[in-house]
């Protein structure tokens, strides 16, 4: 896991102290080396500030890297170049057939290190024109990039939108950030790179086109035991796949006792690894009574936080700082990841799993019942596939920032895309049994069984994570202590920046205005902090 920043210029140069700065403001996603490309120029160093009088030169196209040390025990940093040194790479992210990859390239090109990030490189040089777009569905895992040969910059994210990715134009100058607030000016609104896309920044100008995309397969499993049998097999080996190469002692778990988490750390200690689980709620939330309990009965060691009052109240401006976002339901959800990857942190955890979207897949969420109520199972087939590709901003992006906030790879083997592409042909039908099943999730469930998860746990109803938390109530009872009167801009402003599927399902607004005005402001003021360095440099250089 890595940061990623860059700026290219149509015409001219430009002192490249934007590079520094933008690295500063994302240092936690990187802090174990540093590199930067200069037009062709490139140095790297364990300590950011050897780099300083580089960040000094004027250069057309620049590129900056910070490297959180996961694959590769090498101290070499990005960028990366290709044997030919014609073509400069840095990546953030994982891809988790590198090995394989590397295996096919080594009779024709040195590898100078053992990182998977080296392998696209590599891959890169095989076929350039057009290499990108060619090379992405043979990668897989999760990435945001760039290369460059010293003429134009190809930046390319991955097709589920694992990794972050934003960009401004200012007038010639193009920059790109895996973060927003290193684009932050007071007059840009960073744009994102969609998921599958690649932008190219050339003498002609910006232009953005398809990359690689997932495509929706057909319904061809129909039988129940046939689709458990599959499914198992897959997430057996998606858990697998995202081991290889990893060298860390214990892997952290964002665990709250349902099975979706569960499971997880069970093939993760069916693997043999040592896993520590993070739970954070209030004392009597669901999350926390169901948590504690299954590690009970399952020996999983698990750590915990409370949450009262006086955490939320501490922590939200870093939640929202690091979120980027101020929507109530998406600073909710974030409250107890943001605690338990600081707990994990604590405890020096740098690869943490989740059991993100596996409702998106087999139909977890509530609303859906109502779906196959009012509209009948294919209908749920296709609202599944949009709740899935609309993960990127409804959820990943959020945590992969508070995971990185806290120098945390996060790594989710649901999203897998055999996993994926599994799921999505196993008939909808036998996922949810009727509108009437409220436990949903059947082939997950079964399939969880008959890897070892006890079926009491396989079973148990789960909470959603803002109320299995029990956090709603006190970003409330907050708001109402902190904010007098409810403005209407701040409510429409922050309404229009929420996201999260309950929105496309729900009939009613999330929550209190009250709540919404509160985060609100807690955000205006964040940026307020980042913004006026930009405005009192010289327009030329500025972003």
């Amino acid at each position: 896991m890595c940061t990623v920043c860059g700026h290219f210029v149509r015409k001219g140069q430009i002192r490249s102290d934007d590079i520094h700065d933008m690295l500063i403001k994302m240092s936690h996603r990187g802090p174990d080396t540093h590199g930067v490309f200069l037009d062709g120029l490139i140095k790297r160093a364990e300590d950011i500030s050897t780099l300083e009088p580089y960040f000094q030169k004027d250069a057309r196209i620049a590129l900056g890297h910070s490297r959180l040390k996961i694959i590769g025990a090498e101290e070499r940093s990005q960028p990366y170049s290709s044997c030919d040194n014609k073509l400069s790479l840095i990546h953030n992210g994982e891809i988790y057939n590198y090995q394989k990859l590397r295996a096919l390239l080594a009779r024709d090109h040195e590898f100078k290190t053992t990182s998977d990030s080296e392998v696209i490189v590599h891959l890169l040089e095989e076929v350039y024109r057009d290499a990108l777009k060619k090379i992405l569905g043979l990668l897989d895992g999760m990435y945001a990039l760039a290369v460059t040969d010293g003429r134009k910059v190809v930046v390319a994210r991955d097709p589920i939108g694992k990794k972050p990715l934003y960009y401004i134009q200012n007038k010639e100058v193009t920059y790109f950030a895996s973060e927003k607030k290193a684009l932050w000016n007071g007059k840009d609104e960073p744009k994102r790179l969609m998921p599958g896309h690649i932008l190219e920044l050339s003498d002609s100008g910006l232009r953005i086109f398809k990359g690689y995309e997932l495509q929706l397969p057909q319904i061809d499993i129909v039988d129940f035991r046939r689709a458990v049998s599959m499914y198992k097999e897959a997430i057996v080996n998606a858990v697998r796949k995202r081991l290889s190469g990893l060298q860390e002692s214990t892997i952290g778990v964002i665990f709250s006792g349902g099975i979706d988490s569960v499971l997880v750390a069970h093939l993760l200690q069916r693997e043999g690894k040592n896993i520590k689980c993070y739970c954070t709620g209030t004392p009597d939330s669901g999350d926390m009574l169901a948590s504690e309990q299954v590690a009970r009965e399952l020996g999983f060691e698990l750590k915990t936080t409370i949450i009262d009052e006086t955490t939320v109240e501490r922590i939200l401006p870093e939640v929202i700082r690091n979120v980027e976002e101020s929507g109530l339901l998406q600073v909710e959800v974030a409250i107890p990841m943001y605690l338990a990857a600081q707990l994990a942190s604590e405890d020096g955890i740098r690869v943490m799993f989740t059991g993100q979207a596996a409702d998106e897949l087999f139909a977890g969420y509530p609303w859906y019942n109502d779906v196959v109520r009012e509209e009948g199972y294919l209908i749920l087939h296709e609202k599944l596939w949009e709740d899935l590709t609309y993960l990127y901003k409804d959820t990943l992006e959020r945590e992969d920032k508070l995971t990185m906030s806290h120098s945390i790879e996060l790594r989710a083997p649901y999203l897998d895309r055999d996993v994926i592409s599994t799921a999505m042909r196993i008939a909808p039908n036998l996922k949810i049994d009727g509108p009437e099943d409220m436990l949903r999730k059947r082939v997950h469930r079964q399939a969880a069984v008959e890897l070892g998860v006890p079926p009491s746990i396989a079973f148990r109803k789960k909470d959603p994570a803002q109320s299995g938390s029990g956090i709603h109530g006190i970003v409330e009872r907050l708001a109402r202590r902190h904010v007098d009167k409810v403005k209407d801009d701040l409510v429409e402003k922050n309404i229009d920046r929420d996201k999260g599927s309950l929105y496309r399902y729900g009939d009613d607004e999330y929550g209190d205005d009250i709540a919404r005005v509160y985060l609100q402001k807690i955000e205006d003021e964040i940026k307020k902090i980042y913004i006026p360095a930009y405005l009192n440099k010289q327009e030329c250089r500025c972003h």
